[in-house]
């Protein structure tokens, strides 16, 4: 389920609740506020399941926060606990196609680059 997939955003369940997950700039820093770790290199690893338990939580965390400013990390494990498919949305709602993108109304021209006259 999909709250608003070109920002990043996603929703799960757990312990009875609806949780709403942010994929954004603010997440990314979140994260790295928390972990010293470049945001970018963990969805990247994630995206390759090639991550830590531990940055997965801090992750999920720092997507929790917008919603759910009170989220702790043992209420990021929970979610990860009922769906662990929930990074995996994240990555890929904030990463679409550009073809995804366009049809969102959010996709921008591709031009050809300007050169100077020569």
């Amino acid at each position: 389920m999909m709250a608003n997939r070109f920002i990043g955003e996603t929703t799960a369940q757990a312990n009875g609740k609806s949780w709403t997950l942010r994929c954004d700039f603010n997440a990314m820093a979140a994260f790295e506020e928390a972990t010293g770790k470049d945001a970018m290199t963990a969805f990247e690893a994630a995206e390759q399941g090639d991550v830590s338990i531990l940055d997965l939580r801090h992750l999920v965390r720092a997507c929790l926060l917008r919603h759910h400013p009170d989220a702790t990390l043992c209420d990021a494990g929970d979610v990860l606990s009922h769906d662990l498919s929930v990074v995996q949305r994240l990555i890929e709602g904030a990463m679409p196609t550009s073809g995804e993108a366009a049809e969102l109304g959010n996709g921008q021209p591709v031009t050809a680059p300007v050169t100077a006259p020569g």
